[in-house]
């Protein structure tokens, strides 16, 4: 009975989420929009490389 009691009031704590960062520390919000946006780049010119590779290799294929 003491342990359901105990697993039903700490449910609701997940430790993977509390922010554990200094407040006072300067946020690295510019430098992190670079690196998803060079990121999300990086997969575009990836995707599109692959899509004229493919269409190439049906083309090639075709004739």
């Amino acid at each position: 009975m003491e342990t359901e009691h105990l697993e039903r009031q700490h449910a609701h704590i997940h430790t993977a989420t509390v922010d554990r960062s200094d407040p006072r520390a300067p946020r690295r919000t510019f430098a992190k929009g670079i690196v998803d946006s060079g990121r999300r780049l990086r997969q575009r010119v990836t995707v599109a490389a692959g899509l004229c590779i493919g269409l190439a290799a049906l083309v090639i294929a075709f004739e």
